[in-house]
């Protein structure tokens, strides 16, 4: 029971994930909002803003009022819930106020500054409530099981109640727990560490190339080049540049990450359980073989992959191929997409998903929704933020470019997901684990695809719009699944008490490089080192699968709906996904991705990327042809 037993966990992550947003609201006296955020949607200025704080700190006493009391009668109990949902709800506006101004206002000092005070007041009710977690678990399931038979208010939390007491064998007593919480910033150590040594302290040497210009080997700039330099030695210089960071603290990035290993082993066998996998998986209630099925179908599959390589090789004209040869263009094609144009193509792309979906699309492009354009302290990338209540806030940095129009389908898939929840389920269930969150965004560039190349007689553009789609599947499927491979070993052998150091991490990643990405590649002796650049591993234990598991799902789901043999089996199957969009997080998310027709505990999800991935492939041979370029 994530949010009853600590109300922070729920704003502390949406912090922890959020703290990496930065910037900037429009300096104008009235911004346009077709671009720009509204941030009067939340709170009309600082001063409301500053009201509901002292309210949320008014409150934190209250929490101490329940504490021996939750057991005494299904009223209080139900007390308790409301009084944290409400609250949860005034500390989530709280911190996306602050938050989403930073994020396009990050030089403004008055926005870390807000940060802060709420932080202290996070940190007091933290204080407060940490004891909601025993006392619940003392209280016996039949009794508060028997109150939601009787109470409907109550038995709204069932899923809430069930989820906790599934896991109440691997709760620590109070004590217990306050001896960890008192070690917690030393456990830190390894990831701070970490972080500073890999971006704070961390330099990349400069590399001169062909044309005589000199660059330094930052992610930023080698992966510019990687994508526009024709000179495939200037690439392959690059990319071995921006290697030799990690090759040069091998021993200590492997130490660190070998304390991490040792740390989450400890804590998984202190709560009882059987591994590093098994801890993170339950929580969730997502059995193993999701994970494991997942290896075995991507691993066996991987001739589709290495096919494409294939293929890039003969268009390219190379000799030899290397993996920084990935990110070319394999044909001459240019086409840029106004803001305005591009809204249209998506808003079509989408319109098989029905009249409410497209109700709730076209409410988002009315303003104050998006905030459009790159300027002066506004961070970098893209997200969407669905805020209970008010509405979703998708940033975008809008460049003009195919990848943009594909990355805002991706963002308002998140936000109808958002809106369609919000709107179907009470506060504790409108979050979606993040195996569902990214199935809405991944269908949603499917659909947009599909649009796309449907509409392109141009060869060119297809083969543009076919790599897109391939490397989506390779970042986002083999990829994820070759890293959770990496994981699986590391963690496997942790747990057997064999010896891991910087040469055993080196040899399980490329290991897995190899079964993945076949011999074909030309590889450095020392690429196998790179392995930390991966900063999942050290920061997000057993996480990357998420990804491909979500893209497995989302494709399953899309395949039903528009392979299906009549109009009706297709109708049937939209409507269950949209209900699965409207479910929210109220079941685990194997569960409701089961009602909605996807069976993870099965290799069919997983099979049905391989056969996406082999019609592309195929797609693309033929579009390579048509153009000239093998």
């Amino acid at each position: 029971m994530k949010k009853l037993t600590l109300l922070l966990l729920v704003t502390l992550t949406a912090i922890t994930c959020m703290n990496a947003q930065n910037d900037k609201q429009s300096k104008l006296a009235t911004p346009d909002y077709r671009y720009n955020w509204n941030f009067t949607d939340i709170y009309p200025n600082w001063d409301s803003w500053s009201n509901d704080l002292e309210i949320v700190k008014k409150e934190i006493p209250k929490y101490l009022e329940f504490k021996g009391r939750l057991g005494e009668s299904p009223e209080k109990m139900l007390e308790y819930l409301e009084f944290s949902d409400k609250s949860s709800i005034k500390i989530n506006n709280l911190y996306a106020y602050v938050s989403l101004q930073k994020d396009v206002d990050g030089k403004n000092p008055i926005y870390s500054s807000k940060e802060q005070e709420l932080q202290t007041v996070l940190m007091q009710i933290g204080m407060n409530s940490n004891w909601i977690s025993p006392e619940l678990a003392s209280i016996p399931s039949e009794k508060v099981y028997k109150w939601m038979e009787t109470n409907p208010k109550l038995a709204v939390y069932e899923h809430d109640m069930e989820s906790f007491y599934r896991l109440q064998a691997h709760i620590l007593p109070e004590t217990t727990q306050n001896i960890i919480t008192q070690y917690s910033n030393a456990l830190e150590a390894s990831s701070k560490i970490f972080n500073s040594l890999s971006i704070a302290d961390i330099e990349f040497p400069k590399v001169l190339l062909s044309t005589g210009e000199e660059l330094i080997a930052s992610p930023a700039i080698t992966s510019k080049v990687y994508s526009s330099n024709s000179n495939q030695d200037d690439r392959k210089k690059m990319g071995d540049a921006s290697k030799t960071p990690y090759l040069k603290a091998k021993n200590t990035y492997a130490n660190i990450y070998l304390g991490m290993l040792q740390e989450r082993w400890a804590s998984a066998k202190i709560k009882g359980y059987k591994s590093c996998l098994d801890a993170v998986l339950e929580s969730n209630n997502i059995p193993k073989d999701v994970y494991l099925n997942l290896l075995q179908v991507a691993e066996e599959n991987s001739q589709p992959l290495q096919k494409y390589y294939e293929l890039r090789k003969k268009a390219l004209k190379l000799d030899k191929y290397y993996m920084t040869d990935n990110y070319i263009e394999l044909v001459d094609f240019s086409k840029s997409y106004k803001w305005e144009d591009a809204v249209g193509i998506v808003k079509e792309a989408l319109t098989p998903m029905g009249p409410d979906y497209n109700k709730l699309l076209a409410t988002s492009f009315q303003g104050g929704w998006i905030d459009v354009y790159e300027k002066p302290g506004k961070r970098s990338g893209a997200y969407n933020l669905t805020i209970y209540g008010v509405h979703p806030y998708i940033l975008m940095n809008w460049n003009e470019t195919r990848d943009n129009v594909f990355t805002l389908a991706h963002e308002l898939g998140h936000a109808m997901h958002g809106l369609l929840a919000n709107s179907n389920q009470p506060v504790t269930y409108t979050r979606a684990a993040t195996m569902v969150a990214e199935v809405a965004s991944t269908f949603n560039e499917k659909m947009l695809l599909d649009y796309m190349l449907n509409k392109s007689n141009d060869p060119n553009e297809k083969v543009t719009l076919l790599v897109q789609a391939i490397d989506n599947i390779v970042g986002t499927f083999y990829r994820q699944a070759q890293f959770a491979d990496f994981e699986y070993k590391a963690h496997e052998m942790i747990e057997k008490d064999q010896p891991l150091n910087a040469e055993t991490f080196a040899q399980i990643y490329n290991d897995a490089d190899l079964k993945y990405n076949g011999t074909m590649i030309e590889r450095s002796e020392d690429g196998k080192y790179s392995w930390p650049r991966i900063s999942h591993f050290f920061n997000y234990s057993f996480y990357v699968y998420n990804y491909a598991v979500s893209f497995s799902a989302s494709s399953s789901l899309y395949e039903q709906i528009t392979k299906a043999s009549d109009k009706k089996s297709a109708q049937i199957a939209l409507d269950r996904y949209l209900t699965l969009l409207k479910s929210g997080g109220n079941d685990y998310p194997v569960t409701l991705l089961q009602k909605a027709g996807v069976d993870l505990t099965t290799k069919e999800p997983f099979l049905a990327v391989i056969h996406q991935m082999e019609k592309l492939v195929n797609q693309l041979e033929k579009e390579l042809k048509a153009a000239g370029k093998i």
